[in-house]
């Protein structure tokens, strides 16, 4: 091949390569816009891969369910002396609930919610990461509140078994 021609064919490869160019010059300054992800983070503006709550269900839990709950084995509704769980106290320690948009905290235990199997407004059946002690875990609980205003969680012991804890709300 004579060294012109190869010149010539190298100068129509990189214009091939170049692509159409729409003349404006790019947007590099601070302030151009960038694709943002769904979590908020930089990126493409992608749904993100294997997206675990159906289409449909809201990513939280019900602002109805959340809040400070004793757990109602007093028969009657807690006052805030019930719901302290301060060391003075100690009474109450692993009775009071705390749920919040996106987990829930039981004395020295929690969870925080990883996927939503069903929700309305006044209830969630979901899986929450309960890793403690560098154990991972998980657990499916279902709260919902209850028409007496109380609040109930189902779980399954893992042996196909459900228990159900009972709460009533705290004082604010």
């Amino acid at each position: 091949m004579k060294p012109a021609s190869f010149f010539i064919l190298l100068a129509l490869a990189i214009a091939g390569c170049a692509g159409e160019q729409s003349g404006e010059p790019e947007d590099t300054s601070p302030d151009a816009a960038m694709p943002v992800e769904p979590d908020g983070g930089i990126g493409d503006g992608a749904t993100p891969l294997n997206e675990a709550t159906p289409a449909g269900f809201e990513r939280s839990i019900p602002q109805a369910v959340r809040g400070q709950w004793r757990e109602d084995d007093l028969g009657r509704a807690p006052t805030a002396e019930d719901c302290d769980q301060t060391s003075a106290t100690r009474q109450n320690f692993g009775k009071v609930l705390r749920v919040r948009a996106d987990g829930f905290s039981l004395f020295e235990q929690g969870g925080r919610l990883i996927e939503v199997h069903n929700r309305t407004d006044t209830m969630i059946d979901a899986t929450f990461d309960t890793t403690y002690a560098d154990t991972p875990t998980q657990a499916r609980l279902d709260l919902a509140l209850q028409a007496d205003g109380t609040l109930a969680i189902n779980r399954d012991d893992g042996d196909g078994r459900l228990s159900v804890t009972q709460y009533r709300k705290c004082p604010e």
